[in-house]
This record gives C-alpha cells, sequence and structure tokens, in this order.
C-alpha cells in the first residue's frame, strides 16, 4: 500500500498536477477540477484524465507546452489503481498550489 508522502512526491503526480495547473490558470480549464473531484473508481479517473488530455493538447499545440511522457501516464495510472482517491487528491492539490515560477512549466 502507498504512503500519502509517496504519492505526493511521485514524479508523474507531479507533472500530471503541474499541467493541470497550467490549464486551470492559462486556460481556465475547471471542468476537469470538477471532474477530478467526483472521481471514485479506477475507470472514472481514467476517462476523467483521457478528457483532461484532450482538453490539454489542443492548448499545448497552441502555446508550445511541454506534455506528460507516456511512461509518466503509465505510472500514474498504476498509482491510481492502487489508490485513486490520493492520487486524485494529489492531483486536485497540486493544481491549486502557488507554482514558484509557472513560466519553467512552458516550453521555450
Amino acid at each position: 500500500m502507498l504512503k500519502l508522502s509517496e504519492i505526493y512526491s511521485d514524479d508523474a503526480v507531479k507533472e500530471f498536477g503541474g499541467r493541470l495547473r497550467i490549464a486551470v490558470r492559462m486556460f481556465d480549464d475547471y471542468a476537469t477540477l470538477t471532474e477530478l473531484e467526483n472521481v471514485e473508481k479506477q475507470e472514472e479517473f481514467a476517462e476523467v484524465i483521457k478528457r483532461f488530455l484532450r482538453r490539454f493538447e489542443v492548448n499545448a499545440k497552441k502555446y508550445k507546452l511541454r506534455h506528460p511522457s507516456d511512461a509518466q501516464l503509465e505510472h500514474l495510472m498504476k498509482l491510481a489503481q492502487e489508490n485513486t482517491r490520493l492520487v486524485r487528491a494529489a492531483l486536485i492539490s497540486y493544481a491549486l498550489v502557488k507554482s514558484e515560477k509557472l513560466e519553467d512549466e512552458v516550453s521555450e
């Protein structure tokens, strides 16, 4: 069983949380936050992440934003399979905290 600190310190969780932060702050993607808030099952989590990535892709191309990697997506899903609710909480938390440098999250 995963510890809370392991989930919050995981690179995939940080990356997806950072991408979600950009989506919320730059593109007002509150839909993903609302959808994530209601996720209880692994299947629901996977659907929300799929919809988030589809919405993110539109803006990522336009603004040349960095995407999460395949490996990060796979790892995030493995974590969610073990504890969907904690991974959900971690993503929302990372999306809502202040980033020290939002610009660092946008590729040049």
